[in-house]
Parts: C-alpha cells; structure tokens; sequence
C-alpha cells in the first residue's frame, strides 16, 4: 500500500499540469513577469508584433552553450528578427542579486542589456514550466507571440536549421 501512494504521487508530480511542460509549438508563451539587466520589467506581451528567438537557460553551466547558439544565429536570422537571451536561472539565495547582475552585464555588452531578461529566483523558469537542466532551449516566438519552434539541445547544424526554417525569409 505504501509503495503504491508513493508511485501515485511520484505520478501526480511528473505529470501535474504545467510542471516540466516547456512551451509548445503553436502556442501562446505562458505568462510571465521579468526584468532586463537595465531594470525594464518584461512580459509576455513584449513578444508580439515581431520574430523573436530566445536563447534560453535554466542553469547557470549553460553559457557557453548560448554564446555558441548566439553567434551562429546573430549572422543567419532575417533582418528584423529579435534575438532575447531568457535567463530562468534559480540562484543560491544567499548570494546577493547585485552580485549576480554585475557578473550578468559584465558578460554581457551594455547595447545588449536589454536583451538579457533575467530572473535568479527560479519564478521566470517556472513560469515558462522549463526544468533547470544544463542544455538550452532554442524558442522561436511569430509575431503574434506563439511558439513556431522549439529546439532543446546543444548547437548543431540540424538544429539550427530546424530555428531558421521557422522563421520567414522576410519577417
């Protein structure tokens, strides 16, 4: 009996409603609430009106993996494609936040700062229902703010043609 109310809620969580169940394609990004390293607060919303990919982390370990995606995607996207680095990180409480956006706009070019959408508490990975995990997921957002791709893997030359093939020739 106790091996079966284990494995019960063992299944309840793995399959509860939102957990782990990364944005899919077609729908809308889930609601969320964020702020850029300048201090701008970001939703949702922000995503429409234009093509939009979000290089995004949910481990700390994962920077290298972005800068690679990051460089191979800034020279092959369409004019006019945004190109956002979402930082879901769930950072050490004890490590004070100043500490934690002074090494993120330290890595980070100033004109860029905007497009870094950053949240240490675990709140923005929650929100877009990612695990932390050390590979990135590649999201292509159409301008009505659905997902039109979702890539969750390290560079490679298949997967980056499967982020530019969502996006048109002329956004």
């Amino acid at each position: 009996m106790r091996r079966s109310i284990g494995l019960i809620a063992t299944l309840g969580i793995l399959f509860a409603p939102g957990v782990h169940a990364d944005p899919s394609v077609g729908a809308p990004m889930p609601t969320f609430a964020v702020n850029d390293l300048n201090g701008t607060r970001h939703t949702e919303r922000d995503l429409v009106g234009r093509w939009t990919i979000a290089l995004t982390m949910t481990d700390k370990d994962v920077g290298d993996d972005l800068t690679a995606w990051w460089r191979r995607l800034e020279t092959a996207v369409p004019q006019g494609t945004r190109m956002l680095t979402f930082a879901a990180l769930n950072l050490f409480p004890l490590i004070p936040t100043d500490t934690i956006m002074g090494q993120a706009r330290d890595a980070t070019p100033r004109p860029r700062w905007n497009t870094v959408w950053l949240s240490r508490d675990g709140s923005f990975a929650r929100s877009l229902g990612l695990p932390e995990v050390e590979m990135p997921w590649i999201f292509v957002i159409n301008p009505e703010g659905r997902v039109a791709a979702a890539v969750h893997e390290r560079l490679s030359e298949a997967a980056l043609r499967r982020v530019l093939a969502a996006i048109p020739s002329d956004p």
